[in-house]
């Protein structure tokens, strides 16, 4: 899925124009599925992002900023702006995942909604680079701040 997401987005081009590129903070609440000793384990964090378009509807996203329990995280990724509706994917560095994201316009930003997945879920690690969890879940409010890129079109 990432592969064909980047095949898709360099066939489209990477000229980026400095107005394309969109700033936001984000704050999210979620679940992890833990195999250190709970099920599940609530989580929350605040970010700062951006995304940077290399052509009209797709972009390159980094995100970084504070989390609990793990106390940072950064995540970076490529994606797809329709009208209404975004997707993206790809790594959580830390701790360490892979995600597919889904993102709704809304008046003063986004919506979104995460499935991640561990690499290292199957690994022997009490607690490691996923942070002692399996898969993450969550839901989150992205606020444009700066100069950033109007989602609305028209």
């Amino acid at each position: 899925m990432l592969l064909t997401t980047i095949l898709v987005c360099l066939a489209q081009g990477v000229s980026a124009q400095t107005n394309a590129d969109r700033t936001y903070l984000e704050i999210n609440g979620g679940l992890a599925q833990t195999f250190v000793g709970f099920d599940y384990f609530p989580g929350v964090s605040l970010l700062i992002g951006k995304q940077k378009f290399i052509a009209p509807q797709t972009f390159l996203e980094y995100q970084v900023g504070l989390a609990l329990p793990s106390v940072a995280t950064a995540k970076i990724g490529i994606g797809y702006q329709g009208e209404n509706i975004g997707l993206s994917t790809g790594v959580r560095i830390f701790p360490s995942y892979v995600y597919g994201q889904i993102h709704a316009k809304t008046n003063k930003g986004q919506v979104s909604f995460s499935f991640e997945k561990s690499p290292f879920s199957d690994a022997n690690f009490e607690i490691g680079p996923s942070f002692g969890t399996s898969h993450i879940f969550t839901i989150g409010y992205q606020w444009h701040i700066g100069k950033s890129r109007a989602l609305n079109r028209g």
